[in-house]
């Protein structure tokens, strides 16, 4: 829809006491108040996660993570290690390359959970431009909500984000849900890969009876 667009009603001249009362005000919101990062605290904790974002530090964006993002990763890890393992090992020459493109080969690749989570996540964090913006608008905005272990924030973006207590520290909870979706979907790949392991195994066998029959047949 589209707006009308009024003329301003003008105002009247402000007593000088009224703009001096502004000037100081104004003078107050440029310089802001200092910025709580204290990880006692959601919100301080979550300036944290904010502050590491924008330096582009994956390490320090991981450790300020739930120990819930750090289960899904090690499931995940595991996971990736043994299909890595069997696409070697155990596939076809001829298959070896297609099954490995199911996965990114950083992911694939990854010897711990710090790579891992660089290869899942670094490409999305490497494409945030850190300017006073991206600052501004992952600042939270008002009081944290809390709740027993959980604290809800609200970013000046208008994002609501999630904080969980641990061990007397605030984690993010942030990458739970794309890290467990990584998961699921390396848990229905291992459906097919067990599947195409046993097709494989079958084939190797009906090869082997082929071959010794063969030998039996040319033997005198």
């Amino acid at each position: 829809m589209i707006r009308q667009i009024h003329a301003p009603t003008p105002r009247p001249t402000p007593r000088p006491r009224r703009a001096l009362a502004v000037a100081l005000l104004l003078s107050f919101s440029l310089l802001g108040c200092e910025e709580n990062l204290d990880p006692a605290t959601p919100d301080g904790a979550f300036h944290q996660v904010r502050d590491a974002l924008m330096a582009g530090d994956l390490s320090a964006v991981l450790a300020t993570t739930s120990q819930t993002t750090h289960d899904h990763l090690a499931a995940l890890l595991t996971l990736l290690k043994e299909q890595r393992r069997a696409f070697d090992e155990d596939y076809p020459e001829d298959f070896k390359l297609q099954a490995r493109l199911i996965y990114p080969s950083a992911a694939l690749n990854a010897t711990d959970s710090e790579a891992l989570f660089a290869a899942l996540v670094g490409p999305d964090l490497k494409a945030l431009k850190p300017d006073e913006g991206l600052h501004y608008g992952l600042s939270v905005a008002k009081q944290p909500v809390i709740e027993g272990d959980r604290a809800t924030l609200t970013t000046r973006s208008g994002e609501t984000l999630e904080m969980v207590l641990e061990e007397g520290r605030w984690k993010t909870t942030a990458f739970e849900r794309a890290i467990e979706q990584d998961l699921r979907r390396a848990r229905l790949n291992q459906q097919t890969l067990d599947h195409n392991l046993k097709i494989i195994a079958e084939m190797k066998r009906r090869a082997a009876e082929e071959a010794a029959k063969a030998k039996a047949e040319a033997t005198p």
